[in-house]
Formats: structure tokens, sequence, C-alpha cells
């Protein structure tokens, strides 16, 4: 006597458990027959797997090198993004399903001229684009462009909210954009729901320089960018509240980082990375017996299995509990990645030069072609 056959629940309930980071094992299994094809084709089905793996995966991560006129996408699943980068794009953030793009023309106007209307939002899953208007003139710091550095961040327009960024990728969005001068630094919020920046929000930060090719990071209600000293070393954390657009500095320890890189902790706090000798550090914000916040370090990994001299080595990029990538100075400035879990080290093979790293991260079906349900195409379902 055969088998009772598996109701349409109990198939749910099983392709709902496949890894998020492998989208194409979907697309096998919605090929596999009709039936499973309209059950992945569902709007239920898309949300139910969202809601149930809620942490979006990385899909990979948009590489800059040196002198290169775009940006590349290192995949870290066997299924490419549906839509590619264009040659004259490089990728300066990306969070909610988003990609902050940089469109100038030239190396110089990208590092040092952004005004705004060269900087693109991008949605990779399903294509769409919106360029930002351009910034008031009277909102540079002066002198403008040489003697400033910029960074800018995006995100869901929702981040103070009550939004869970789980299927958030088609709603409105903000920018964040910080440029800092000699004497003094600004910040201004683009908003897609009104196509137009907020008036700047000025401080005072002396010798000061922030850096688009350092990493920022979310937490709770501000977005924290890495700020420099005049010899690029970095020092302080310069904090921007949204809402209230405050700006403020964080102190780091008194280590001799040369630079570091910013990451959320596993708790959601704040947290870095930083490389001094031979040993890859991770420190946390966490507060003390008397409620003020200060730093904790949390790891420290001997990198000598390099092969590598381990002064030479800075960080551009760490996710924590997870990895850590590392540059070295040297000529051929070769990159590595450090598994923070295993503490193995290894070297990513014919990388060179890389300056910027831009994780994706975002839930993703592939396109399918139209559900029998009349639902059309899928494209992604989620972001964070």
């Amino acid at each position: 006597m055969p088998p009772p056959a598996l109701t349409d629940d109990l198939i749910d309930e099983i392709l709902l458990r496949f890894p998020p980071e492998e989208p194409e094992l979907l697309v096998r299994a919605a090929l596999a027959c009709k039936r499973w094809f309209r059950l992945i084709s569902s709007p239920r089905f898309r949300r139910r797997f969202r809601e149930l793996h809620r942490a979006a995966p990385m899909l990979g991560f948009f590489c800059t090198n040196y002198w290169s006129s775009s940006s590349r996408f290192v995949p870290t699943s066997s299924f490419p993004l549906p839509h590619a980068i264009r040659r004259d794009w490089r990728a300066v953030d990306a969070r909610h399903g988003r990609v902050l793009l940089n469109t100038a023309a030239s190396w110089d106007e990208f590092w040092f001229g952004c005004s705004g209307d060269t900087l693109v939002v991008w949605n990779p899953i399903t294509g769409g684009q919106h360029r930002l208007s351009k910034l008031p003139a009277h909102m540079y710091p002066r002198p403008y462009p040489y003697c400033c550095s910029w960074t800018a961040a995006v995100l869901c327009a929702a981040a103070e909210g009550s939004c869970d960024h789980l299927d958030c990728h088609r709603g409105p969005f903000l920018v964040v954009f910080v440029c800092a001068s000699l004497r003094e630094v600004f910040a201004s919020v683009y908003s897609s729901e009104t196509g137009s920046w907020s008036g700047p929000a000025p401080a005072q930060l002396r010798r000061g320089h922030v850096d688009v090719a350092a990493p920022n990071v979310l937490v709770g209600n501000a977005i924290h960018f890495v700020s420099s000293n005049n010899s690029g070393r970095s020092n302080r954390i310069l904090k921007h509240v949204l809402g209230t657009q405050e700006i403020s500095l964080i102190r780091l320890p008194r280590k001799p980082y040369r630079h570091i890189a910013l990451m959320t902790t596993a708790d959601g706090g704040l947290g870095f990375a930083g490389v001094h000798e031979s040993k890859l550090y991770l420190w946390s914000r966490v507060p003390d017996n008397k409620g003020y916040a200060g730093w904790e370090q949390r790891q420290a990994i001997v990198l000598e299995t390099i092969g590598t001299p381990p002064a030479s080595l800075n960080i551009i990029y760490c996710l924590y509990g997870i990895a850590a990538i590392l540059r070295a100075d040297q000529q051929d400035q070769e990159c590595y990645i450090v598994n923070l879990k295993s503490c193995q080290i290894r070297k990513i093979p014919e990388d060179r030069a890389t300056c910027l790293i831009v994780p994706y991260m975002s839930f993703y079906t592939p396109a399918l072609g139209a559900a029998s349900a009349g639902y059309g195409p899928m494209e992604g379902s989620s972001n964070a």
C-alpha cells in the first residue's frame, strides 16, 4: 500500500526550512513539479519564509578597487542577482535591500567631490533606481570640495519606527550624507518621499575627516561613521541621531589602531575591529556600573599564520561573529578573510587593492515566471 500523499501544508513546512542564503535551492524545488511551483510562487509562502528566518542572509558583496571605474559583485551563493551593477557605478553603502551608488565620472569626484546628484539608490532585485537631487550649495562646508571628505548611508525611512525591515525594499528610504572640512562637519538627510534634502545639521569637528570607504553601522536610531585625523588614523566615531539630526563624537580606546571597521554586535550594540601588530581585536561598547558607556575588548585573534608581516595589515570590513576582511599595505595589496568563529585565515584569490567592501543582505526568491494564481514573477521578498 503506497504511503499517503503529503499535504500542501506539510510540503510548505519542508520548503520553508530551505536555507535563505542559497536561493537556487528553491528554484530547483519549484521546477520539480507544478504543485511545488504553485506553493513556492505564492505570496503566502514568501511572507512565511521571511518571517521564519527573520535575519536576511548575505547574498554577496560589492568590491571596489583603487582607481577602478566600477564595483564588482561577488556572490556568496551560486545564484546571481537578476540585475547586474553597471560599469560606471561604485557602491557606497547597502541596507534594507537597497544599494547606494555613486555615479561620478572621475575617481577624484568619487572621493572628494560628491554634491548629491551623483548618488543613486538602486534595488538589485527589482532593478529600480532613484537618483537623488543636488545638495543646495549653501550646505557645503567651505572650502568645497577638495578640502572636504564625505560619506553616506542608505536606510529604510521607518528605521526609527516599528518596521521590521523584512519587506520594505519598495517603500520610502532615507540617505544620510555627511561632509567634513578642516573646521566643521555637517549632515543632511534626503527623503525619497519629499525628493529633497533637509537643512544641514552642523557641528564643530576640527581637523577631522570621514571616509567613504569605511563601513558605517545603524545602531538604534543613530548612524555611526568613522572619523580620522589628518594623518588618516581612525581616532573617533561620529554619531548622527535620526530625527533630531544631533551630531556627537564617541572616542575610541587609547590603542594604536591605524584603521578600524565599525560593526554591530550580537545584541545589536556598537562595536569595532582593529589590527595592531600581530592581532585582530574586537571591541564592543557596554555600560559601566555607573551607567556610562565604555569600551570592552571581546576577542583577540593572532594573525601570524597569514605569512604577511602583521604590521602591514589594515582592516577594511568586519561582520560581527562571522568574518573580517584585511588588506596588506604591501605593493600587491592582497586581501585576506578571517573566520571569527574558527579563527582560520585565508587569502582571497585574485583580489588586489580592494579599498571598499559593501555587503548586500536580502531575502531573494529568484523569478520563477507567472504563477498559476496570476501573481506574476517572483522578486525579492524581503530585505534587511
